[in-house]
């Protein structure tokens, strides 16, 4: 209890206290600490980048930023460009007269572009892929070689001969591995590639007609799409040896690793299935080794011509392009005309079934997914559209293809009919 000749001092110290604080003539107010609230959880950093071939000159690269869903930027590439490639960090254009565009993917802007071109006596490259060297690998069809471009200098530092008939059209590789995987169709055989002095180290026999590689992971398997007799041929990358043939559907065309589930998604183009290969647990040390398997056939809605999985492992969208038998990345600017599918397939990666489709335009014939799992991006070549698909609600975002004309800016004079034709997608990183 406070004596009672200290109460009137605390009287007057409390009087003054008020009086300060009001001032004269001034209402006294309250002061409000806010509290720190969480923050927010934004999209992941990233890219959705989009090749269009250009009818009226150079085709370009369009750059959707995959957290604000808005257009990032477009470059111009070289005229016909062929395939879109991931290089680590770096976008590789391929075009029409043997010429690379590379540039970094997040910094489409940066005025920082190199033009590659190729080495005297190779062909056009139609492919290709990187592993843990980061320089990027290209198939040269016709010349039957491999060009080696040099992520440091952007230029061709080598080219590695193979054998007369080999036509390369597919490079299998990842950042896990110092080794990447030349796919040859014309001799149904895969070649092995030392990335650290871009030395040939093995030649192994496939299945019939290759036509795609993918690589796991880990970089420990790659799976070989075998176009000819409808089968995935499985290589192990320590022995360098195919350990498995696994059959799926008619004329396959693409493969997509999935390295949530450790699983392949293979698209069969001959009868609009998608063929489900188990690949997680193999070991080849054990009686029986554990192999991967066919876990399942499923039917879509079309002919599907390109698939990806999200990365956590719930759904699997797949282009279905309805092209013709056969037709897949390498092939698709010859037979983009022929190719009249408007719908995207959904499947349940749990339930392995199809759930529903997406329209999104005529000719869709290219999928991607973001790398946090929230979009899905699939281009209409026809329609000259890219179609962001939100995953969580089905919601559809439409980008328009570049003009053909990139410096028209006057929407009343750059109708949608004189837009470029996008074909493929990748997103970054």
């Amino acid at each position: 209890m406070l004596s009672s000749h200290k109460t009137p001092l605390l009287a007057l110290l409390a009087a003054i206290a008020v009086a300060l604080l009001a001032g004269c003539n001034d209402t006294l107010r309250q002061f409000i600490v806010p509290v720190p609230q969480p923050a927010g959880n934004p999209a992941a950093l990233g890219n959705a980048v989009v090749l269009s071939t250009n009818p009226s000159g150079n085709g370009s690269t369009m750059h959707i930023d995959v957290s604000g869903d808005t257009l990032a930027g477009t470059l111009t590439v070289g005229p016909n460009p062929v395939f879109l490639g991931k290089g680590g960090s770096n976008v590789y254009a391929i075009n029409g007269d043997g010429t690379i565009t590379a540039y970094v993917a997040l910094n489409p802007l940066s005025g920082i572009v190199n033009t590659v071109t190729s080495s005297p006596g190779t062909s056009l490259p139609v492919a290709g892929g990187t592993s843990s060297s980061t320089n990027f690998f290209t198939a040269n069809s016709a010349s039957d070689d491999s060009s080696v471009v040099s992520s440091a200098v952007q230029a061709i530092t080598a080219v590695i001969p193979l054998p007369v008939g080999s036509q390369p059209v597919a490079i299998a590789g990842s950042s896990a591995n110092s080794k990447i995987y030349i796919v040859n169709h014309g001799n149904n055989t895969v070649t092995v590639v030392s990335t650290t002095d871009n030395t040939v180290v093995k030649t192994i026999p496939v299945g019939a007609q290759p036509i795609w590689g993918v690589m796991s992971a880990d970089g420990v398997d790659v799976f070989v799409v075998n176009q000819g007799d409808g089968t995935v041929s499985v290589i192990d990358t320590t022995l360098d040896i195919v350990i498995t043939v696994i059959p799926v559907g008619a004329s396959p065309n693409f493969a997509f690793y999935d390295p949530n589930r450790e699983r392949v998604y293979v698209s069969n183009t001959g009868n609009n299935t998608i063929s489900v290969i188990k690949a997680d647990g193999i070991n080849l040390g054990v009686t029986p080794q554990i192999l991967p398997t066919l876990l399942a056939n499923i039917t879509v809605s079309g002919a599907p011509v390109s698939v990806a999985a999200l990365n956590d492992g719930s759904k699997v969208y797949s282009a279905l392009g309805n092209c013709p038998a056969g037709t897949n990345h390498t092939s698709l600017a010859a037979n983009l005309a022929s190719c009249n599918g408007t719908m995207v397939s959904v499947v349940d990666a749990v339930g392995l079934r199809e759930t529903g489709t997406i329209t999104v335009g005529s000719g869709v014939v290219s999928v991607d997914v973001a790398g946090d799992a929230s979009r899905a991006y699939a281009v209409a070549a026809h329609a000259g559209t890219v179609a962001d698909i939100r995953v969580a609600t089905g919601k559809v975002i439409t980008f328009p293809a570049p003009q053909q004309n990139l410096s028209c800016s006057n929407p009343s004079s750059c109708p949608a009919n004189i837009t470029q034709t996008p074909f493929m997608v990748r997103v970054f990183p």
